[in-house]
């Protein structure tokens, strides 16, 4: 695992508004996803989206059952999701373009129902991947990495802002980026950039004090950071006007942020059925399993945490990898790391073949998740909009059909346990390395 606990750090983490060209991409691909998982639960998507000045690009392939597809209207869900974002006029009389109603969509789509037999085949993986999923011990950073969570709770402060206050005067787009010093098990905050899009007209001082007002709702109750707003100076092309977007661009906000490795596939624009989607969503959810068994008494550095309230214990920490191979009807493999500065405990293996890893059953449980709300507010926030209840993970013993023993390293080490391989999920043989032609 490549968070070390005991090091003496500083960690860095950004965020970017709902207006930000890559955000907007993302909202909308997701936004098509959602239309059409809820109306076919097997539904295909497969879609990318591109922006830039008044036009957006969709590529990629839609299949799904005849009534979804015709009632998809990709342009209203594009519009919608601009102005969704902040794009036209606002509730000063201020427009911020590109104007939704002026959007050209452009579209070279692969979009139709299914072949024949293609439907009975979406349990199974059309790719490959590796999918990534960490938590640590501490709720209040929602078992995020604290600099990102911190850039996540940022970026929310200055959108209710903007909304409350900033008529007028406050674009849509707008970054955060955040350090935090790490010290053993605690941390707080260090310094935080913001950029905020305005117009030429715009009242500075607002700006600061918008920008102020989101850091210390965000940090309330500890030590407020160096501040510094708009460092490059005036911001006034935001949005697509101001750099072009693309789907994907951002997935290391979407997880973890950087201190956490990522797998290398995105998520927004692909239904749940896809083993890069599931399979995040499965390895947050055993993430959190794993985690929970670990912290089931109070992290260390409680009383620490007590005595300095800016100082927040993160106690024990875990990351899941999970391995997809083209054709499996789930994880070939899954591979856990975790410890903590008490060690690590005992509990039962994790074997790729349990059927509760099985994609169509995470898909299941996925889309019961996403039903409770729209899909493109996951885009735009990230997994923790998605908080599985996690896969619980019993105590290993004599009796288990997979011990899964964690060794019991010394103090700030961390325990990697050995690689489970499924031989149910997936039927192709694996091929040893020497073999292979």
């Amino acid at each position: 695992m490549t968070t070390t606990i005991h090091a003496q750090r500083v960690e860095a983490a950004e965020f970017v508004l709902p207006g930000h060209p890559d955000k907007l991409c993302d909202a909308f691909a997701d936004a098509i996803v959602d239309q059409v998982m809820r109306g076919d639960a097997l539904g295909q998507c497969g879609v990318e989206a591109a922006c830039v000045f008044g036009r957006l690009f969709v590529t990629g392939r839609i299949a799904a059952a005849r009534e979804v597809l015709d009632a998809l209207d990709i342009d209203a869900l594009a519009r919608r999701t601009y102005r969704e974002a902040g794009y036209g006029e606002d509730a000063a009389g201020r427009v911020w373009g590109p104007r939704p109603e002026d959007l050209r969509v452009d579209t070279a789509l692969c979009f139709g129902e299914f072949e024949p037999g293609e439907r009975e085949l979406r349990h199974l993986s059309d790719d490959q991947a590796i999918c990534v999923g960490y938590a640590n011990a501490f709720a209040a950073t929602k078992h995020l990495p604290p600099a990102h969570w911190l850039a996540n709770r940022i970026g929310r402060e200055l959108l209710r802002l903007r909304l409350e206050k900033g008529a007028g005067e406050v674009g849509p787009d707008g970054k955060v980026l955040v350090q935090v010093a790490r010290d053993g098990l605690a941390w707080r905050a260090k310094r935080v950039s913001i950029s905020l899009n305005h117009h030429t007209g715009s009242d500075w001082l607002l700006l600061r004090r918008i920008a102020e007002e989101a850091v210390e709702t965000a940090c309330a109750g500890r030590a407020l950071p160096e501040i510094v707003v708009n460092g490059a100076g005036m911001f006034v092309a935001g949005g697509p006007n101001g750099d072009n977007g693309t789907t994907g661009k951002k997935l290391v906000i979407d997880a973890y942020g950087p201190t956490v490795p990522i797998g290398g596939g995105a998520w927004s624009g692909k239904d749940f059925n896809k083993v890069d989607r599931a399979g995040g969503f499965l390895a947050r959810e055993l993430a959190l399993g794993v985690m929970r068994e670990l912290a089931a008494e109070p992290a260390p550095g409680g009383e620490r945490d007590r005595a300095n309230p800016d100082e927040l214990a993160l106690g024990p920490e875990v990351l899941v990898t999970l391995g997809y191979e083209p054709g499996g009807a789930g994880p070939q493999w899954i591979r856990v790391e975790a410890g903590g500065a008490g060690g690590a405990r005992e509990f039962t293996s994790i074997s790729a073949s349990d059927p509760h890893f099985a994609t169509a059953t995470v898909s299941a449980r996925l889309r019961a998740l996403a039903a409770r709300k729209q899909l493109a507010e996951v885009a735009r926030w990230g997994i923790a909009e998605l908080e599985p209840s996690c896969h619980r993970v019993p105590a290993s013993g004599p009796n288990s059909p997979h011990p899964f023993p964690l060794s019991r390293p010394g103090r700030n080490a961390f325990a990697a346990t050995n690689v489970y391989r499924s031989e149910q999920a997936h039927p192709v043989p694996v091929v040893p390395p020497g073999d292979r032609r």
